[in-house]
């Protein structure tokens, strides 16, 4: 049971900055972060980078993608 609250915790705390920097970068709202979006908040962006953040290949950053990014450096942390 510990076990599970703590993956939990670790869940729900790396889903509230992935939130806030979502907030930050979607301002259309429609809960995912053009190249657009994220290069208005990330000046040096290359569309390189954007698709290395964009894991699935479908145009767009979402929350999960936009956490993955920060965990792996890629874009600074909001």
């Amino acid at each position: 049971m510990k076990k599970v609250l703590i993956a939990l915790t670790t869940t729900l705390a790396l889903s509230g900055a992935g939130l806030a920097a979502m907030s930050d970068v979607d301002t259309d709202g429609d809960g995912v972060a053009s190249f657009t979006e994220l290069l208005a908040v990330y000046p040096t962006l290359t569309a390189e980078g954007f698709g290395a953040i964009d894991a699935n290949a479908d145009g767009v950053i979402d929350e999960a993608e936009m956490v993955a990014a920060q965990e792996a450096g890629l874009i600074p942390e909001a």
